[in-house]
């Protein structure tokens, strides 16, 4: 078969039908992929057929009704966990905090408070069990993050303008 493609196909390229040579070669080449496909497919049913029964048989996992989210510092360090006005514990410092929650309760926007360090605002989600790895900033180090900004000086007079001088 391929002799006779390469026969015809060089004929075609002679008289100038190079459109017609591509279209006789790429006819061929997905007549005989669809054909390995065919074949492919029946063997791959016969073992689809077989894993559908033996999934059939086994019922799947049920997820829980909650979740647990595991909280911690780095450096690990004690710290203070709330939940808008709800506390919803301290991290220990050896070990992370767990939070247990109901499975898709919505998401925990979380203030992690340590002392000498600049609170950090976070979202753990509740779709799945999770970790929170949450990074400290020390105070003395806060210029150091993106979109520092330096505090400014208080002025002595506190914002008033100064009187204008009269001109003589």
């Amino acid at each position: 078969m391929t002799t006779s493609l390469h026969r015809e196909t060089r004929a075609l390229w002679r008289k100038g039908g190079y459109l017609l040579a591509i279209a006789a070669a790429l006819a061929v080449i997905l007549s005989v992929g669809a054909s390995a496909a065919g074949k492919a497919k029946q063997a791959s049913g016969e073992t689809k057929q077989a894993e559908s029964a033996s999934e059939t048989d086994a019922a799947p996992a049920a997820k829980p009704d909650t979740v647990r989210i595991i909280i911690q510092t780095v450096p690990p360090r004690r710290a203070r966990v709330k939940w808008g006005r709800k506390s919803l514990g301290v991290i220990p410092t050896p070990s992370p905090l767990v939070v247990v929650r109901p499975r898709d309760s919505g998401p925990l926007d979380l203030v992690i408070r340590a002392a000498g360090f600049l609170p950090v605002h976070t979202r753990a989600y509740t779709f799945t069990d999770s970790r929170v790895a949450v990074k400290l900033t020390p105070l003395s180090d806060k210029s150091k993050l993106f979109g520092y900004r330096e505090e400014p000086t208080p002025s002595p007079d506190g914002g008033v303008p100064a009187e204008p001088t009269p001109t003589p």
